[in-house]
């Protein structure tokens, strides 16, 4: 899985899928991070700080102790926006079919001549 992070744009991305967490609340980084990449299949990553440190590498037990809650926000985003698109698809599907004959304009009085 590959995994990067922005927190000045509220972003979380895995593997190609953004969940933009801005939308839902938004998350905060404590130690000064700009931007996290990981990559679960090769167990390596770095830290991109908001100062002037140096990138920082991590490798999986950096990732799992400190930024795998990371995962866990970005599936919040994905079923906060499943449940929120189903409910929209919902109400679309209740609103009353229009009658064609009656919402075409033609008011049955003849057209003028």
């Amino acid at each position: 899985m590959k995994i990067t992070v922005i927190t000045q744009d509220q972003l979380i991305v895995v593997d190609g899928k953004p969940a933009f967490m801005g939308d839902i609340g938004g998350f905060e980084m404590s130690r000064g991070e700009w931007a996290i990449n990981y990559d679960t299949v090769t167990g390596v990553g770095h830290i991109e700080y908001t100062d002037n440190r140096p990138n920082q590498k991590i490798y999986t037990a950096d990732f799992d102790n400190s930024y795998s809650w990371l995962l866990d926000e970005h599936q919040r985003y994905l079923t906060e926006t499943a449940i929120k698109e189903a409910a929209e698809e919902e109400a679309r599907n209740e609103q009353p079919e229009e009658d064609p004959i009656l919402d075409s304009g033609d008011t049955g009085g003849g057209g003028s001549v």
